[in-house]
Formats: C-alpha cells, sequence, structure tokens
C-alpha cells in the first residue's frame, strides 16, 4: 500500500481504509512538522496542530479533491492553522493583559475593570459548556501550570487523553475568540495600551 499513489490513497480513505490514511499521514508527517515547527517553535503545538490537520483530513476525506499529491492540500492547511494560532494567541495575549490588569484595580478605570471582569465572565461561560472533566483538565493546566503527566496522574487519566481535553477546551475558546468578540478584547487592551 506504501507505494500507491495519493489519488489511490485518497479513493481508499473515502472507502473508509484507515491504513491507507495512515500511510498519509507517514507520508507527509515529517515536511508537516517541519513546516509547522519552524512557526511555532513548540514540539507540543506541533504535534497538537499536525493531530487537528489530519483529524480534519479524514473528516473532510469525502469531498477533497487532489490531482496528484496530497502535499499542497496539507501544506494549505498548515498555513492556514498557523496563522489561526497565530491570531489565537494575539487575541490570548490580549486577553491576558487585560486581566493582568485586574491584578491591580488602582491603575485602571472603572470602566476597563469593569469590562476586564465582563470578558472574563464570558470567557468562563464558555468553559461551563464543556464537560466537568475537560474543565478541570484546563484549569489544572491554565490555571496550576501542571504539566500534561501531572494531570494525567492527579485525574487518573491517560496522557493522550489529557492532550485530548486540552485540545478540546482550547478550540472552544478559539471558536469563541473568532466572533465578534475580538472589537471586545481589543478595546480592553486598548485601554491600558493607550491610557483612555
Amino acid at each position: 500500500m506504501e507505494n500507491l499513489k495519493d489519488d489511490a490513497l485518497l479513493n481508499l480513505m473515502k472507502q473508509d481504509d484507515a491504513d491507507a490514511f495512515a500511510v498519509v499521514v507517514h507520508r507527509y508527517r515529517r515536511k508537516l512538522y517541519i513546516q509547522i515547527y519552524r512557526k511555532l517553535g513548540s514540539e507540543d503545538d506541533t504535534k497538537d496542530m499536525l493531530q487537528d490537520i489530519y483529524l480534519s483530513l479524514w473528516n473532510n476525506r469525502m469531498s477533497i479533491v487532489i490531482t496528484e499529491s496530497f502535499l499542497p492540500y496539507l501544506s494549505r492547511a498548515a498555513h492556514y492553522t498557523i496563522v489561526d494560532q497565530y491570531l489565537f494567541r494575539k487575541k490570548r495575549s490580549a486577553l491576558e493583559v487585560s486581566l493582568s490588569l485586574m491584578d491591580d484595580p488602582s491603575h485602571l478605570p472603572v470602566e476597563e475593570t469593569i469590562l476586564a471582569e465582563d470578558l472574563q465572565q464570558e470567557f468562563d461561560q464558555e468553559l461551563l459548556k464543556l464537560s466537568v472533566t475537560v474543565q478541570d483538565v484546563f484549569w489544572l493546566s491554565r490555571k496550576e501550570g501542571l504539566s500534561i503527566k501531572e494531570i494525567a496522574v492527579r485525574l487518573d487519566l491517560s496522557e493522550q487523553t489529557v492532550k485530548n481535553y486540552i485540545t478540546s477546551a482550547l478550540q472552544c475558546l478559539r471558536a469563541y475568540l473568532k466572533e465578534d468578540n475580538l472589537s471586545f478584547i481589543f478595546a480592553l487592551a486598548s485601554a491600558y495600551f493607550f491610557k483612555w
């Protein structure tokens, strides 16, 4: 099967052939890993992103059209995912700056304090839409700074399950940040940087 061309592998994938999918993953994993790692510089983020790209490939296999190679499709998917991750980091950074200002409210006008509190509540509401276990994993990771291994031990989960839960929570928050809430976040950050 490893000698099959990509279009033949795609036809097999459309027949739910997981072995054909595994060949595609193996064939392009190194090139995609390098492409993503060069931009992100994080092994964990790169692996998470690769997992998302391959999951998307499998889920969309029925509608994908390729002529000769999966590489252009996968490379483009990696590019868009990197851009998405970059924008998400920028938005998250703006949120973190805004929320960190809450630690010292004497430096914040009342309006910015209220906006930051509102944003934190909205963020918490988004997380409440997830299962309790996903919420626990996310908070142990982000608030307590525990490693994936430490969370797995504490909650008696496999490390892969912990990674999946963190990815799930981040996807939920990414979707929330992609909505019209960006203007709210930037208004909040601007209040700090430009001292309204």
